[in-house]
């Protein structure tokens, strides 16, 4: 940061006094110590223009200098449709071009002219920058400065909120905590005959019952489904000892959990009982019975289909249902995360039934492996509209039988992604699966494909990066997993540059609104009128991504990474909730806009959103959403400390 260029320029000592006193009399300024005013003083340029000089046109002149008005008036206007929006006079000690460089990509956010004669400094850019960055006060100024900026624009109408049905608000069943619906379970000490522990369920209308050691803590759980199973179905005493008979282990989730939190593990364990922790005892059970007594949606029957499916069209039937349940748990009032969550434990349910197809068709691998996802998938934030990122990764093995483990593997990821298009999960438009050779390899030549793309800013393999970055395991072996994201940040360790790279990618763009108020839409073709909620998203994505690479979390779900960010102190509080605020509610619309697609206009999903057919409320919480998006890029710039653009 400070290896950028802070040229002093020489002047005469009474020139450089006033220039001081003059900074000084200047709220921003007024924060600094009384050295860096010095500095600030002796970089200053000073011109004077003639009356009637336009010095910046709104969208369109990029902002090298911030400008402060030592004598004479400045005019600034902002306009929209044809109309002027914002007339300001900018009088002696007025700043503009600050608001610019931070949070519009240093593009002019209005149109500046004199209105006579008049004297202004000039503050470069770089300077601006390393203020900002090693000031937070004073970079503090010009965020006040936005947001009083946005009310005057706003509509009088406008809740000034991310969603006029207050979203964080509002009461839904699956926000609660699993202690409201939580019931008493019997139990009975794992020595107890079976007839026992079927007496205590019938006597308590319990559909299982807890099985406990000797010190009254829980082993496992004996249900109906376990008693016709293993007693009846096996013509077993009654007498036989509890233990015996007993799933195990009680799958247990704590007190505060939210149901949806509970409903997911039950997708992912394939159970139906769940032991709830009331301070260090569990005491109470939550069942798949309190979810359909609550008449919500309840997606753990069809993950359980998918699970047991005899064959990919029973798989493909289950997944054809998905979009339905979304539309309904919308209408319920469902959260983003509760929703990208669902979707998940589906895709990952029909992926393991898949795999365990394929690899029964073609035998034992040769060596270890791993299925990973990339993209939406490995941050568990898929949405209706997905495509296939994936690869696969595999133990590195003897020369000799190279050719042979390979031709294996490729053989199962060609399988995978097959059968993984044929459900409904199209292939990926950029190849990126594991079907693909490229996306197929030992260990030793995923690591040497990290220190290609770490070491080198050529687009194509920064964004295989973006996608690469997000992995988790879909499959197989999570040493392997683990093994790759030592070697990533062995490489980033190595290479810091590369961060700097993926930042200036990232600054490349912007949301799609004009900085004071316009959506940026499609203008032809299908699309036309049709606002990109994906792009806008993706720099919130790629936020956290970078920091988190940063901070070398493996973390990969973006709200989850920003959370780490935030316990780091690399986000403010305050940052943080807006920004995790934002990218939730940008996630809803967006399910919102594709479920309804499907479900209602029997149409294909996509991720244009129509601001034409929202209301007011609903156009003002995008672009409340999209300003935050701005803000943190402005953090980002600050924070690499990019000359950009």
């Amino acid at each position: 940061m400070e290896n950028f260029p802070r040229p002093v320029h020489l002047l005469q000592p009474a020139d450089l006094s006033r220039k001081q006193a003059f900074l000084c009399s200047i709220a921003p300024f007024q924060a600094l110590p009384q050295s860096e005013i010095a500095t600030m003083a002796a970089n200053l340029e000073t011109e004077v223009h003639p009356a009637e000089q336009t010095l910046l046109v709104q969208e369109e002149t990029v902002v090298t200098h911030v400008l402060i008005v030592e004598s004479g008036r400045l005019e600034r206007t902002i306009q929209s449709n044809g109309q002027v929006r914002v007339h300001e006079i900018l009088g002696v000690g007025r700043i503009y071009g600050g608001i610019s460089i931070l949070f519009n990509n240093g593009i002019s956010t209005s149109s500046v002219r004199t209105l006579e004669t008049s004297t202004v400094h000039h503050l470069d850019r770089e300077n601006f920058f390393r203020l900002c960055a090693k000031h937070p006060a004073f970079a503090a100024h010009f965020k006040t400065s936005l947001k009083e900026e946005d009310k005057r624009l706003t509509p009088a109408t406008a809740s000034g909120t991310l969603d006029g049905t207050d979203y964080d608000a509002r009461g839904t069943f699956l926000s609660k905590a699993v202690s409201e619906v939580a019931r008493a379970f019997p139990a009975c000490l794992r020595t107890a005959p079976v007839r026992q522990a079927a007496e205590l369920m019938t006597t308590g209308r319990q559909s299982a019952i807890m099985v406990t050691d000797d010190n009254h803590r829980p082993l496992g759980i004996i249900t109906d489904y376990d008693l016709r199973k293993k007693v009846v179905a096996d013509g077993r005493s009654p007498d036989t000892p509890a233990e015996a008979v007993m799933s195990a282990p009680l799958i247990i989730v704590s007190g505060d959990t939210h149901i949806f939190e509970a409903m997911i593990t039950m997708m992912r364990h394939q159970v139906k009982h769940l032991g709830v922790l009331r301070g260090e005892r569990i005491e109470a059970m939550i069942t798949e019975r309190e979810l359909f007594l609550a008449r919500t949606p309840s997606p753990i029957i069809l993950t359980h289909a998918i699970h047991t499916a005899p064959g990919l069209e029973a798989i493909k039937d289950g997944y054809g249902r998905l979009p339905q349940l979304i539309d309904q748990l919308i209408v319920g009032g469902a959260k983003a995360d509760h929703l990208n969550g669902i979707i998940t434990a589906f895709t990952d349910a029909a992926l393991t039934r898949i795999m365990e197809m394929a690899l029964e068709a073609l035998g034992p691998p040769p060596a270890p492996f791993a299925f990973l996802l990339f993209g939406s998938e490995g941050r568990r934030e898929q949405t209706l509209k997905t495509d296939q990122d994936n690869a696969i990764v595999y133990a590195d093995t003897d020369t000799d039988q190279a050719e042979q483990v390979h031709a294996y593997f490729l053989e199962l990821g060609t399988r995978v992604c097959d059968h993984l298009n044929a459900i409904g999960q199209a292939y990926c438009e950029n190849d990126i699966m594991a079907k693909n050779p490229q996306w197929c390899r030992p260990l030793h030549d995923w690591k040497e494909h990290y220190r290609r793309w770490v070491e080198s800013d050529d687009p194509e393999r920064l964004l295989n990066a973006n996608i690469f970055f997000d992995f988790r395991l879909g499959y197989g072996e999570s040493r392997l997993v683990d093994a790759l994201h030592a070697a990533l940040f062995d490489q980033l360790s190595e290479y810091s540059g590369f961060l700097r790279h993926m930042a200036r990618n990232t600054l490349h763009f912007r949301p799609p609104l004009g900085f004071f108020g316009n959506f940026v839409l499609e203008e032809k073709g299908a699309r036309k009128g049709g606002l990109d909620i994906k792009s806008a998203m993706r720099l919130v994505v790629d936020f956290a991504r970078i920091y988190a690479m940063q901070e070398r979390i493996r973390e990969t779900g973006t709200i989850k990474r920003l959370g780490l960010l935030r316990e780091r102190d690399v986000l403010e509080e305050k940052d943080h909730d807006e920004l995790v605020h934002a990218y939730e509610h940008l996630m809803l619309q967006r399910l919102k806009h594709q479920a309804r697609r499907i479900t209602r206009a029997g149409a294909a999903p996509d991720n244009y959103l129509r601001p034409a057919e929202m209301t007011q409320i609903e156009q003002q919480s995008l672009k409340e959403a999209f300003k935050c998006i701005r803000i943190a890029q402005a953090k980002m710039r600050l924070d690499f400390f990019l000359n950009f653009p």
